[in-house]
């Protein structure tokens, strides 16, 4: 099925769609970049308290071999993790044994409690390189706070095939030395406040949202102008085709007029002698029956000049307020007896909910008997002609004329407009550019679509108020 509307062609869409497909490509590259960055970010973040949580290790861990060759107390220990812990952003500073219970802590009320059940210590997997965790601390005085988390294996010697033994809880105040055997698969632990990293984050991400959000109001904003830039085009582009066509229409009308009136005289002088010769004839002889044949060609021609002279003519249309239902069956009353002598049955119901519409009665109805008969012929017999109506938008009345006739061929769907096109022995091929012209004159389009052997329906879509209403109705309001 192919669908023809009545009006100019749309302008190539392909530029339109370049440039949109090349706007939207870039806002996904510089969304990607984006995020990018913001990754970025995060892990320069992260590497940054990597590196500070192991430099605290390592002190630490340097601090107590020191301590191990000064024969220090575990309390001079005690006060160094202390000491060490009082760093901006270290929430503490742990030394735990493999099973998570605490040995040494930077808050000395958690020494000889559990930091983490064995199960958790298990999971952890702690081995010789430093290891980091995004974790909530629970229990006081860090309850429910987010922290950065660094582990690993507690190193109280250079290498790790040196000497580790088992630290017993001692008191923090104990004045028995350190020694290489206070620590044998023991974990140290050092953790940082990530109220900064999560600050920078969240500014990051603020950051990059309102520059998208930039950026795609920018691309929206371009898409937009292109679109209404493309519409005004079009729409100037129609008007100028308009000017030009009724320009050229007015140019022909006035040829035609002139054409017309020195045919129409040698045809009325030519009609008469036919007349004249037919009743001197003999009735139903050879001579009567060729000059009956040539009065008809002289109404054809004059019907063909006439059809022509209302095509290229402006038209003077008579708008009045209109009960569209009664056009309809007015109309429909008008071609009746034609449709039922071939046994077409006719269905139309109606819509008494409709709002009054401005046109034309008289050119109205000349459009819609044009195309009852048209479709009459093109079902020949024992068919069904449907029209319907529908309101559009509230502001355009859409008369829709179905038929079951044998459809219009997909090369000839094009051409069904076009003056002097016809598919018929007998046909002028002005009907359908007549209908046309008036439904354009009332600000409407036509469209049809067709698929042979299957029927075709004719769409006309006018609007419900004459544009002269529509602005004296403005006017008004403003008023």
């Amino acid at each position: 099925m192919k669908e023809l509307k009545g009006q100019h062609a749309l302008l190539p869409l392909l530029p339109s769609w370049f440039f949109i497909s090349s706007v939207l490509v870039f806002v996904v590259i510089i969304v990607a970049m984006a995020i990018k960055d913001l990754n970025r970010g995060r892990e320069i973040e992260t590497q940054t308290l990597l590196e500070k949580s192991t430099v605290l290790i390592r002190a630490f861990e340097s601090g107590t071999r020191t301590g191990m060759g000064m024969r220090w107390r575990h309390d001079l220990r005690q006060t160094l993790l202390e000491e060490m812990a009082y760093q901006p952003g270290v929430l503490y500073i742990a030394v735990t044994t493999p099973s998570g219970k605490i040995v040494a802590h930077s808050d000395p009320a958690r020494v000889g409690t559990q930091l983490y059940s064995p199960e958790v210590m298990k999971s952890l997997n702690a081995g010789p390189s430093e290891q980091w965790r995004l974790t909530t601390l629970m229990g006081e005085p860090h309850s429910n706070q987010n922290a950065f988390e660094v582990y690993r294996i507690f190193k109280l010697t250079k290498h790790d095939d040196a000497h580790r033994g088992h630290m017993n809880r001692r008191n923090v105040a104990s004045s028995e030395p350190i020694t290489a055997d206070d620590a044998e698969n023991n974990v140290i632990f050092a953790a940082f406040d990530t109220t900064t990293l999560d600050t920078v984050q969240a500014r990051d991400i603020r950051n990059t949202m309102i520059f998208m959000s930039i950026l795609l109001l920018l691309a929206l904003a371009s898409i937009l102008a292109l679109y209404w830039a493309r519409r005004y085009q079009q729409s100037s582009r129609e008007l100028q085709e308009e000017v030009r066509r009724k320009d050229k229409l007015a140019v022909m009308g006035n040829l035609a007029a002139g054409v017309a009136h020195e045919i129409r005289n040698p045809l009325s002088s030519i009609k008469g002698f036919a007349k004249y010769f037919e009743s001197r004839s003999l009735p139903g002889s050879e001579e009567q029956e060729l000059a009956k044949v040539m009065a008809k060609e002289v109404d054809r021609l004059n019907r063909v000049i006439s059809e022509l002279l209302e095509l290229v003519r402006p038209t003077d249309l008579r708008f009045q307020r209109v009960n569209i239902n009664e056009i309809i069956e007015h109309s429909l009353h008008l071609v009746r007896q034609d449709a039922e002598s071939k046994h077409i049955k006719i269905l139309f119901a109606g819509d008494r909910h409709l709002p009054w519409v401005e046109l034309d009665p008289d050119r109205f109805t000349q459009v819609l008997l044009n195309l009852y008969l048209n479709a009459i012929q093109a079902i020949g017999a024992n068919g069904t002609l449907a029209i319907s109506l529908e309101l559009v938008e509230g502001i355009h009345l859409k008369v829709s004329i179905k038929d079951s006739g044998k459809g219009i061929t997909a090369d000839d769907l094009p051409h069904i407009f076009d003056p002097y096109f016809t598919t018929k022995a007998s046909g002028t091929g002005l009907g359908l550019a007549i209908v046309q012209k008036v439904i354009e004159e009332h600000q409407g389009q036509i469209s049809v679509t067709s698929t042979p052997q299957s029927g075709t329906i004719f769409s006309l879509t006018i609007p419900v108020m004459h544009r002269v209403t529509l602005r004296k109705v403005s006017r008004n309001d403003n008023a």
